[in-house]
């Protein structure tokens, strides 16, 4: 039997779960810019013998880290739009969910599959 469409594009969500993806999705948006200005700005602030050829752990602590909770972020968010979706959801707010967590989840499996090709 099929759920019962409860929302058009144009209409406010009706579920709580679409507004969870929706943030999630948003907030999956801003890590790689914050990878990248960490990369440039913070980190040589924060730990200048890494930039001079040392050992550089902050920096692989900090990018893994992030890694991780932005797949997280991706997880969560696919997760609560898929589910948004079975219940009948197609505002605006459920796509906006799911279209920006599974752009960030491409990036990330295109940027681990690229070190795992070409490794530096």
């Amino acid at each position: 039997m099929k759920k019962p469409i409860i929302s058009k594009f144009s209409d406010r969500p009706k579920t709580r779960t679409a507004w969870t993806g929706m943030w999630m999705g948003l907030s999956c948006l801003l890590i790689p810019p914050f990878l990248g200005v960490f990369a440039s700005v913070l980190r040589p602030l924060i730990d200048p013998a890494s930039m001079q050829g040392r050992t550089d752990t902050l920096g692989i602590q900090m990018g893994v880290g992030l890694v991780v909770l932005s797949l997280a972020l991706v997880f969560l968010a696919l997760k609560s739009s898929i589910k948004a979706y079975q219940l009948g959801e197609r505002s605006w707010v459920m796509w906006v969910g799911l279209i920006s967590s599974m752009a960030i989840g491409m990036f990330w499996i295109m940027m681990i599959v690229g070190e795992l090709a070409f490794p530096h």
